[in-house]
C-alpha cells in the first residue's frame, strides 16, 4: 500500500543555461534536499496550447540511447519555440521531469502525514489511535512543476513511455495538490460545523488518490532508472576524458544517492534509524572515503587543475569533510542503538543533517562545473 512505501528525490547535475538565464541548482536525493529544483526554463507567458507541438505520429521513435532515453538526441542546429537546440531542450525537459519527481515526493509526504490522523475509509473519520490534529504537517504547493511538465511532455526530444505517463498523471496530480492547498490554507473552525470542510476535502482527496499514486510510483521508478543511467554515462565520459576532479566530485554525490536509496529501500527514516541494516552501507561508505581521498589528491595536482581549467580555491577539498563526517556520524548513531528523543529535529548523525550537507555539495557542483 502507498502508505508503506518510501520515496526518493533525485540529484540533477550538469545543466546548461537556458531561457532568461535562469540557473539550475541541485535537487535532492533520499528526501527532498534544499527544496525543489530551481526551474531551468522560464515558462512565464506561455500556455500549453501556445507552446507544445502535436506529434506527427504516435508510433515509437527509434532511440539512440538506453530505454527511456530521449530519441533523436543529436543536435541539428534547429531551434524550438523557446529558442533552444535539441541538446539543450533535452536537458531542460529532463530537469523538469526531475522537478516533477521531487514534487511527487513532497505529495507522498503529505499523504503519509494525512493518514496519520485520518482513516483511509471513503467516509471521513479520524483514526482511533491518531496522535495528531487534523492537517498535521500538511503543506500547500504551487503548481510550477505541473505547469512546466504540461508544457514540455509533448515536445521533442521524445521520452516515449515517460511522456505518456506524465500526460496521464498530471490531472490527478493537479487535483491532489489543490486539495492539499485547501487543507493547508484553511482557517476553518471545524468543530463548529461538524467538520464539514474536512469531509469535503477528504471526499476530493479519495476521488483522485488511487489514480495518482498508481501513476506516481510508476513514474518514480522510471525516472530513477533514467537518472542512474545518465549519471553512469556522464561519469564514464569524465573518466575517459581524464577529468578526475569533476569525476570524483560527481561520484561522491552518486555514492551519497546510493546510500540514501538503500536506506529508503529498507523503509528507514530518523524515526526508526537504529533499525537500519548497515551491511550494504559499509562498502558504499568505504568507497566514499576512498573517493574523497582521490578527490583531495586530484585537486592538489596543479597539472590536473590546469587541464580542467579550475583553481584550487574553487574545488577546495575540505568541503567534503562535512559530508563524509555526516554519513560517519549516521553510521555510529545506528551502531549505538540509541534512538533520537525527537526525530523531527535535525541531529548530527541523522538523515535530516545529511540532506542539508548534501544539498550544499550539490549547489557547489552546479556552481563550479555548471554555472
Amino acid at each position: 500500500m502507498f502508505l508503506n512505501r518510501r520515496n526518493k528525490s533525485k540529484i540533477c547535475l550538469g545543466v546548461l543555461a537556458c531561457i532568461a538565464a535562469v540557473g539550475m541548482s541541485g535537487c535532492g536525493t533520499g528526501a527532498q534536499v534544499g527544496g525543489a529544483v530551481d526551474r531551468n526554463l522560464d515558462m512565464e507567458g506561455y500556455s500549453r496550447e501556445e507552446s507544445s507541438q502535436p506529434r506527427e505520429s504516435d508510433s515509437p521513435q527509434e532511440s539512440v540511447a538506453a530505454p527511456e532515453e530521449p530519441a533523436g538526441g543529436e543536435s541539428t542546429g534547429d531551434l524550438n519555440e523557446f529558442g533552444l537546440d535539441p541538446e539543450t531542450m533535452d536537458i531542460v525537459k529532463y530537469n523538469v521531469y526531475v522537478e516533477l519527481n521531487n514534487t511527487i515526493v513532497e505529495i507522498m509526504d503529505n499523504i503519509s502525514n494525512y493518514f496519520l490522523v485520518v482513516d483511509t475509509a471513503e467516509e471521513f473519520r479520524f483514526r482511533d489511535d491518531a496522535e495528531y490534529n487534523y492537517g498535521y504537517r500538511i503543506k500547500g504547493f504551487n503548481l510550477d512543476a505541473v505547469e512546466d511538465a504540461e508544457l514540455v511532455y509533448g515536445m521533442e526530444p521524445s521520452y516515449e513511455t515517460l511522456d505518456e505517463l506524465v500526460e496521464a498523471m498530471l490531472p490527478s496530480m493537479r487535483e491532489i495538490m489543490e486539495t492539499f492547498d485547501a487543507i493547508d490554507d484553511s482557517e476553518y473552525t471545524y468543530e463548529e460545523n461538524q467538520y464539514q470542510q474536512p469531509k469535503e476535502n477528504h471526499t476530493r482527496l479519495m476521488a483522485c488518490l488511487d489514480e495518482f499514486t498508481t501513476y506516481a510510483y510508476e513514474y518514480m521508478d522510471r525516472i530513477d532508472v533514467i537518472a542512474d543511467e545518465r549519471s553512469a554515462a556522464q561519469e564514464a565520459k569524465m573518466l575517459e576524458e581524464g577529468r578526475l576532479i569533476i569525476y570524483h566530485f560527481s561520484h561522491m554525490l552518486t555514492l551519497s544517492s546510493q546510500i540514501l536509496d538503500e536506506i529508503y529501500d529498507q523503509g528507514i527514516d530518523d524515526y526508526n534509524l537504529t533499525e537500519l541494516d548497515l551491511t550494504p552501507i559499509y562498502p558504499l561508505f568505504e568507497e566514499m572515503q576512498a573517493t574523497a581521498a582521490a578527490y583531495d589528491e586530484a585537486v592538489s595536482d596543479n597539472n590536473q587543475l590546469m587541464m580542467e581549467s579550475l583553481s584550487n580555491r574553487q574545488v577546495y577539498a575540505g568541503n567534503w569533510n562535512g559530508l563524509v563526517q555526516a554519513f560517519e556520524w549516521m553510521i555510529k548513531q545506528v551502531e549505538s542503538g540509541v534512538p533520537y528523543e525527537d526525530p523531527s529535529h535535525e541531529y548530527l548523525g541523522g538523515l535530516q543533517h545529511i540532506y542539508v550537507v548534501l544539498s550544499d555539495r550539490v549547489e557547489d557542483y552546479n556552481g563550479i562545473f555548471v554555472d
